[in-house]
């Protein structure tokens, strides 16, 4: 006998009876002669203790069908953990900065430029270059690798930042830090899904949300990471595919990726692929977001850079005389009559806010266009 019958039992016995004989003949006279029984009392003693009897039966059941079941599972939410805040930190040059020097410039709209100078001190112009406020880094942040900066808006970025890489970028461990109050406070992300393999640079998010890093080292193609999420995880793309006429074959020669820019759902990216005497300029175009990539256009000239104003517009600014641009994504090149100018030997860095207003450092100058790269103006580099 199981312990749930050895209960139904007892309380049988506890709430059940033997009914009287006295009870018995005085209920079947009433029965026969069909009039009611002289004293209802017994009778209705009868009843209550039967319907104890089947209440109590019910009662064990149920609580014996109710151990048997598997206990509930309350469902328990587990929310996002969010990055710790770590205090900015601003340290004011202990001396005007000499040039040449090194500026790494990011500029997210008409009137909002950010410069990182020297890979120590973090400037902002919300006056297209005229005047700039310097802003707090994150601990930590300057030296070898070179740490880069990327801005949407006045307020938010992204800065990396990592130990040193490996011999021809075996690989390289690299942090994100982001900041939504101007640096005033900063996350470390860390990188989610980036491997330490190859050596990592280039971050450009193109919106809060999408964000892009290359990677890539001497002997093999590169990839470029993807985000939508705000750096929280990456996917790595497809290794850009060779241009036509370039091969990958080590020793150095692989592409070497730029920025990547985005012009509604289509984005593009430059890279450079060393050759004889300089480096071929190559644009490719991805319309699934990052994930693969394909070979687009190639510039003329080996000279300079080639710089993304619109979808279809490139320019590549090397001189009077010299600077020549496309207006039908690299279907065809002309001379540009632009007046930028240099005095040095090497290429510059081009970034452009819009159509219009672009910048340009070379060694830690500055100069600025306000009418797409036609002509130039000199700017204060902040700091020196």
């Amino acid at each position: 006998m199981t312990p749930e019958e050895r209960d139904l039992r007892r309380a049988l016995n506890a709430r059940s009876g033997e009914l009287s004989p006295e009870f018995r003949a005085q209920l079947s006279s009433a029965l026969g002669e069909g009039r009611p029984v002289s004293n209802l009392l017994p009778a209705l003693a009868a009843v209550a203790a039967a319907v104890l009897v089947f209440a109590s039966i019910g009662v064990l059941l149920l609580a014996r069908q109710t151990r048997s079941l598997p206990s509930p599972v309350t469902a328990v939410s587990t929310p996002t953990a969010t990055p710790a805040s770590t205090p900015g930190v601003l340290t004011k040059p202990p001396a005007p900065i000499a040039l040449p020097a090194g500026a790494q410039l990011s500029a997210p709209s008409t009137d909002v430029v950010w410069a990182l100078v020297v890979d120590q001190y973090l400037y902002r112009s919300t006056d297209r270059g005229a005047t700039w406020a310097q802003r707090p880094l994150p601990p930590s942040i300057g030296g070898f690798p070179r740490p880069e900066v990327t801005f949407v808006d006045d307020r938010e970025g992204w800065v990396t930042g990592g130990g040193s890489p490996e011999t021809q970028c075996n690989a390289e461990v690299v942090g994100l830090w982001h900041t939504t109050d101007a640096g005033a406070t900063w996350q470390l992300l860390g990188t989610n899904g980036v491997s330490d393999r190859q050596c990592k640079d280039h971050p450009s998010f193109v919106d809060p949300n999408r964000g892009f890093l290359d990677a890539s080292d001497p002997n093999n193609a590169p990839v470029i990471y993807r985000t939508t999420n705000g750096g929280r995880t990456w996917t790595g793309s497809q290794p850009l595919p060779d241009p036509p006429g370039f091969k990958t074959v080590g020793a150095g020669i692989t592409l070497q990726p730029g920025l990547v820019r985005a012009f509604g759902s289509t984005l593009l990216v430059t890279a450079d692929g060393p050759k004889s005497g300089g480096n071929d300029h190559y644009v490719f175009r991805s319309t699934d977001g990052g994930a693969t990539w394909a070979y687009l256009a190639s510039s003329p000239k080996q000279d300079g850079t080639v710089a993304l104003v619109t979808a279809s517009r490139w320019a590549q600014l090397i001189g009077p005389g010299q600077s020549i641009e496309t207006r039908d994504a690299g279907a065809s090149w002309l001379l540009y009559a632009s007046d930028y100018s240099q005095a040095a030997p090497i290429a510059a860095d081009f970034v452009f806010a819009d159509s219009l207003v672009g910048y340009a450092t070379v060694r830690g100058g500055i100069s600025r266009t306000l009418d797409g790269g036609l002509h130039w103006e000199n700017l204060h580099t902040p700091g020196t």
